[in-house]
Order: C-alpha cells, then structure tokens, then sequence
C-alpha cells in the first residue's frame, strides 16, 4: 500500500471567491465542472456552467486534461469521475479535487478512477472526510493521504482497455433497458386504447 499522494498530484479546484484569478471576471469563457456534474463515475461534458475569467499562467494552469481523475470535496459521500478524452478549455471548481497521473498511458489513471469508484476506496476517502458545520469536507492533503494497492506496470497497462470494455457494456445494457421500457410502455398504451375503443374495462395487465 502507498499514498495517493506518491503517485499522482493531487489539487484543489479553481476558486471563485476572493482575490484569486478565477474570481475575477474577465473576457476567457471556460467551462466549469462542480459537484452536481459528478455523478455517473464519466464526467458529462454538456452540461457544464460557462463562465468568464481572467485568462492568465493560473488559470490556465487549472484547466483539465483527458483522464484526470476528479473527487468531489464537499459531499457526504465523495462522488469519482474520470476525465473524458474529448475535455476542452474545462475547470474544476472549488468544491472538486484533481488527480492527476504523471504519464495517463501507463493505466495509473484509469486505475486510480477504478479504485477510487470501488467500495474500498469510497471506504478509504470515507475515513479521511473532516465533518464539517454543513458539509463533510474532503482536502487535498487527506485525499493524498489515502493508501491504495498499486499493481505492477504490466497490469496496469491492461486496465484502460478493461475500463472501456466495461462502460460500453454498462452504456448498452442502459440503452436496452431503455428501450424495453419505451417498449412496454407502448404496448400498454396500445392496450389500453384498445380496450377503450372496446369499452371493457379492465386493465390492459394481467
């Protein structure tokens, strides 16, 4: 076991009060990730807040890169979201920590995500949760304190193919399970009208 810490750098959002860049308003319009868009373990890129900052080496040097792993930092139980590829002109916000691996084509990225996601990682960012007066709060410190099993580079070198295997699995178990349901739903409409031009009335189900 080591540190998150040892393996990737770990670093709070960009904040939008005080002094900082990112509160003042200015003409470079980027796209902000928050708490509420981490929720599906993917991160959807569509439906962030824009906002206008002032564009200079700090803020630019908030922007995401593809497969940074991000954490919510303010949440009772701490959400994990991998950074799609496609990311573009994008921020954290404040209420979000990032991770990043120092080279994501070693799989150390999408193993961190996985772990992260898993029971006992959400067990291990549980524990290092400092309970605040309205929200539990998560720090960059703590995160980076989380112990994790490494595996070695040649496993880890198969993790992304694995990962994606198994999110076009899950994305097309959704789309059927979608469709069966428009299905039924039609054919119970169908039903039903049928029975009303009919004038029975019983239920078009058993």
């Amino acid at each position: 076991m080591i540190l998150l810490s040892e393996v990737a750098e770990i670093s709070p959002g960009m904040t939008r009060t005080g002094r900082g860049a990112g509160a003042r308003p200015g003409d470079w319009e980027i796209s902000l990730v928050e708490s509420r868009n981490i929720r599906t373990g993917w991160l959807d890129l569509d439906d962030l807040r824009t906002v206008a900052v002032v564009r200079n080496a700090w803020s630019e040097r908030h922007l995401l890169r593809p497969y940074d792993v991000l954490v919510t930092a303010r949440a009772e139980a701490a959400q994990v979201a991998l950074v799609p590829p496609r990311v573009s002109r994008t921020a954290a916000a404040g209420t979000v920590l990032v991770v990043r691996a120092p080279d994501p084509g070693t799989g150390l990225s999408h193993y961190l995500w996985l772990y992260l996601s898993s029971t006992p990682g959400r067990a291990r960012i549980a524990s290092r949760l400092n309970a605040g007066a309205a929200a539990a709060l998560l720090s960059a410190k703590n995160l980076g304190a989380v112990e994790i099993p490494v595996p070695p580079p040649p496993i880890l070198r198969t993790i992304p193919a694995f990962v994606e295997a198994s999110e076009a699995a899950h994305e097309a178990g959704i789309r059927a399970a979608t469709l069966r349901r428009h299905a039924l739903v039609d054919a119970f409409m169908a039903g039903l009208e049928r029975r009303t031009r009919s004038g029975a009335n019983t239920p078009p189900w058993p």
